[in-house]
């Protein structure tokens, strides 16, 4: 074993050198190229060929991004090198001293050796770039739509030749705004790099060789880089000048922007020369459709070799617990089978760690993340502008922020990676994840996807709270977001926000990583805004009514198939799971929110009442108990982390939230009555064994010590208080019942209420409270479907 590990790691060191070797080949070739002049008229500038090269290849490999790329297109690796290439260029820098004086940015000294990546202070974009209708991107889909369709609908011809010019950090909170002009230096900048590599403890698998050639290694680059920066000389102040271009402040703005400018390109002769921009432009286009498949392709590999290495320790624990039998046989060719994906897995690991996670790979895709999310921010502000934005740079930056996020080995420690440099990433997915302006869903849902990742580290949910934007604009934009489309990663999300606060969720302290700040933020929405929260606990109480019908379909056709597949039972884990999230954010609500529910018209409480009841039905009523708890769990999950106390416990906690509440209002005359509501419910039996199941459940698992032994005794208190309640209510019924004649004047919807409102214009009755749950979803008369236009509340003296 350890000559295999010596002959291993000398394999791999070999290919090191060769990987840095072909490398710098493919950097010298392309910069032959960039100086290049072709002997013909008229006369063109260095560059051009480059240019043309570039454009073609990305030509040929238009739509190399499909399930099923069309024929024709680059090899992945030409696309791999060529980025590369360009990677190297930008953040490392050029290195070819004055020969290169013509490769410039808009406007800014390049004349140091700080990569183009790294130069901080003044930044510019052309905005032709986006405009222009070029062969090689006319087809490439736009954040407003087919840039056919905006040119028509949203011509932006005279400002082709105009170039954006803001201040790095600009769109930073000044707190906690870290850029390569600032004392603190960005992540890519920072000297925190070299010491977390020189403390790695497998240098050979965790580093790789500086790149060597024209450039300097990594450790001294990032000196260099860092000293130029503090120097402050790449800062030049500029001054604001008034713009004939379209700035307006969208609705999705939360912060004026300082020091941004729109001015007219310098010259013909600018227009001409190969910029750097365009190369960053390229360059994201290039990991778009050839890095993001290999990063994705390596996630796999790195996330399988550690199941696999678990099933081979378990198979090897198993072997020794059973030395004979045919089930040995079986269990050792398994081991067989699991050693081998090992082996190939690591192989594959290794070689993405060599080609895809070099140091300097990693800073400068950090660095590209600063640069493209200013410019994203900073076209924001301009409505002209950012719909022309291609979509493959908002693909390519969320891409590349969770590739640095999982990296292995990692960048930097994730308590850094968003606070030094990167919240402006924070800032653009909380302020564009719902905005209208991005025509594509499944982009909108990319923003939103990101969000419910990095709120479930603690270290991200600090960044989240530190940010403006995300205090000011996220708590409302989740509750609007939560629709037929969303509503699953919003439930993730406001479940992480909500995170140990409920009913039997502090037994492993869980409480210690919710979000104070966000549960505050949160009511504060839901009470400023009436008509918004009434939208969402609508939706709230439609979706759990529905995932619990669906799981309980499902284990009814486990039951009556008399087995359990794997597909089924992998369906009614993940819907059980969303119906417990649902849950537990329906009693943050009742927690926070409670006159939402004591106050008022009591058809919120109504509907919650029938769904705590219709939950607790189908989880007590399986008829098979064991079958029933077997169909919760996926394999390999434990009893102790998923089962029935998941659901009930949050159902007791918004019972509990809501007896609370009542308790502590001073006017109890003008609130809703919990338990008359409960009491008035026509499956009495159903309530009464419910509750039964609630108090006799083994709750000692969820808590720690005997505090829920209180909160118990107050279910039980309550449960007594409802019995009373109920025989009176049965008696009040039958009295009533008596009084009237048939069904006469009852409501033929509920027949439990008064018919005392009329729909208008159709002239139909029901009792208030239906009609007013119907309209909820529906406009139309339950009769006649005539469109409702006005509920009037009838007298019962004039009917």
């Amino acid at each position: 074993m350890v000559v295999c590990s010596g002959c291993f790691l000398h394999g791999l060191l070999l290919i090191i050198d060769g990987q840095h070797s072909i490398e710098e080949k493919h950097r010298d070739l392309c910069r032959l190229v960039m100086q290049f002049i072709p002997p013909t008229m008229p006369l063109q500038l260095p560059g051009s060929v480059f240019r043309t090269f570039l454009q073609n290849l990305l030509l040929k490999n238009r739509g190399a991004d499909r399930n099923v790329p069309p024929p024709g297109v680059s090899t992945n690796s030409v696309i791999v090198s060529l980025y590369t290439v360009i990677l190297h260029f930008l953040s490392e820098g050029f290195a070819v001293g004055d020969n290169c004086g013509w490769m410039k940015g808009c406007g800014i000294n390049a004349e140091s050796d700080v990569g183009f990546l790294h130069r901080g202070g003044q930044q510019t974009f052309p905005m032709g770039l986006f405009l222009k209708s070029d062969p090689h991107r006319s087809d490439i889909s736009r954040l407003g739509g087919s840039f056919s369709h905006l040119s028509k609908s949203n011509p932006v011809t005279d400002q082709e030749a105009e170039v954006v010019r803001w201040e790095e950090g600009c769109m930073d909170d000044e707190e906690t705004r870290v850029t390569h002009l600032t004392r603190q230096q960005p992540c890519c900048c920072s000297n925190y790099d070299v010491d977390f590599t020189r403390v790695s403890k497998d240098p050979i698998r965790h580093t790789a060789k500086g790149a060597r050639g024209h450039c300097s290694t990594i450790p001294e680059r990032s000196a260099h880089v860092a000293a130029e920066c503090s120097a402050g000389t790449l800062n030049d102040e500029i001054a604001d000048k008034p713009s004939s271009s379209d700035q307006s402040e969208p609705e999705f703005d939360y912060r004026p922007v300082q020091h941004l400018m729109i001015v007219p390109r310098e010259s013909n002769f600018s227009a001409a020369t190969l910029r750097e921009e365009e190369l960053l432009d390229a360059m994201l286009l290039l990991y778009h459709i050839g890095l993001a498949p290999n990063f994705k392709q390596a996630s796999h590999y790195m996330s399988h070799q550690s199941q696999s290495i678990s099933l081979l320790e378990e198979t090897d624990k198993q072997i020794k617990e059973r030395a004979c039998g045919e089930q040995l046989k079986h269990l050792k060719e398994a081991r067989s089978i699991y050693r081998e994906e090992v082996i190939d897995c690591v192989r594959h690991c290794a070689w993405y760690r060599i080609s895809l996670f070099s140091r300097w790979k990693q800073r400068g895709m950090y660095a590209a993340c600063m640069w493209s999310v200013q410019l994203l921010l900073v076209l924001s502000k301009m409505d002209s502008i950012f719909c022309y934005i291609p979509e493959f740079y908002v693909e390519a930056l969320v891409d590349c922020f969770h590739v640095l996020r999982k990296s292995d080995p990692p960048f930097v420690p994730s308590s850094l990676l968003i606070k030094q440099g990167l919240a402006s990433f924070v800032t653009f997915v909380v302020t564009h994840f719902n905005d209208p302006r991005i025509s594509s869903a499944d982009l909108r849902d990319l923003l939103l996807q990101s969000i419910s990742v990095l709120v479930q580290y603690k270290e991200f949910m600090a960044a989240f709270e530190s940010n403006v934007a995300a205090t000011q604009r996220m708590p409302k934009a989740l509750l609007s977001a939560f629709d037929n489309r969303s509503w699953i990663p919003v439930t993730n999300i406001l479940l992480r926000l909500c995170k140990g606060s409920g009913f039997g969720s502090s037994k492993h302290g869980e409480s210690s990583s919710s979000s104070i700040v966000f549960q505050i933020l949160l009511r504060e929405a839901c009470i400023d805004d009436d008509e918004l929260f009434s939208a969402f606990l609508n939706r709230l109480f439609n979706y759990l009514s529905w995932t619990m019908t669906e799981f309980s379909v499902s284990v009814r056709e486990m039951q009556e198939k008399h087995r359990v597949l794997e597909f089924q039972q992998r369906k009614c884990s993940v819907i059980f799971d969303l119906s417990c999230n649902l849950a537990r954010v329906l009693e943050f609500c009742t927690r926070e929110i409670p006159q939402a529910f004591l106050t008022g018209a009591d058809t919120n409480l109504r509907r919650l009442t029938e769904l705590v009841v219709f939950i607790l039905n189908h989880i007590t009523s399986a008829a098979d108990a064991e079958f029933f708890d077997l169909s919760l769990r996926r394999h390999g999950q434990y009893p102790e982390k998923v089962n029935r106390g998941m659901i009930l416990a949050p159902l007791a906690g918004i019972i509990l939230n809501l007896l609370d509440a009542s308790a502590q209002t001073e006017c109890k005359k003008e609130q809703n009555d919990v338990v008359g509501v409960f009491a008035s419910m026509d499956c009495l039996d159903t309530v009464h064994c419910g509750f039964q199941y609630l108090l006799e459940y083994n709750w000692a698992g969820s808590f720690r010590g005997d505090a829920y032994l209180a909160k118990l005794a107050e279910l039980e208190q309550f449960l007594r208080l409802l019995i009373s309640r109920t025989r009176s209510w049965e008696v009040k019924t039958a009295a009533y019942s008596n009084e009237i004649d048939g069904d006469d004047g009852m409501c033929c919807i509920c027949y439990a209420c008064e018919a005392d409102s009329r729909f208008v214009p159709c002239s139909h009755t029901s009792c208030f409270g239906c009609i007013t749950r119907h309209l909820l979803n529906c406009q139309r008369c339950f009769f006649c479907n005539a469109t409702v236009v006005e509920v009037v509340r009838m007298d019962s003296k004039t009917g």
